[in-house]
């Protein structure tokens, strides 16, 4: 009786283990074959407003600030975002930072990683007024 009860726990073990397999090579495949990838996210020259109104920065180089930002992995903006909020709050944000921080906040409001009411309160995103610190 035990021995019939081991040979049908192992034929079950076969049997999951091989359709476990079969779902698990399925979604690798699939996961391979999607793109996943950014392409919603473009750059938008109104989240630059403040900047651009203060002539702190241009058009082109927004964009290529821009550009540089978008290609930065999601902790990487989480941390440049928290160490330019810091330097904002301690008032030692330098003026050519100011293009690189609207640039990583830019590429983070976009990509939802971080909350919008924070994004919109320091940089305007949503149509307000930033802090004056970010006016120029």
């Amino acid at each position: 009786m035990s021995a019939a009860a081991v040979g049908m726990a192992i034929a079950a073990t076969a049997v999951l283990t091989g359709g476990i397999e079969a779902i698990t090579s399925r979604i690798d495949e699939e996961l391979r074959a999607r793109q996943l990838n950014d392409s919603f996210i473009a750059f938008a020259a109104a989240h630059f407003e403040p900047l651009l109104a203060a002539n702190l920065i241009n058009e082109a180089e927004a964009q290529a600030l821009w550009d540089a930002a978008n290609t930065m992995m999601n902790n990487e903006i989480l941390a440049a975002l928290e160490a330019g909020i810091l330097k904002i709050e301690n008032g030692t944000l330098t003026e050519e930072e100011y293009g690189e921080l609207f640039a990583v906040a830019s590429v983070a409001y976009q990509r939802n990683i971080v909350d919008d009411a924070v994004l919109n309160y320091y940089f305007g995103f949503d149509g307000s007024t930033p802090p004056a610190e970010f006016a120029g």
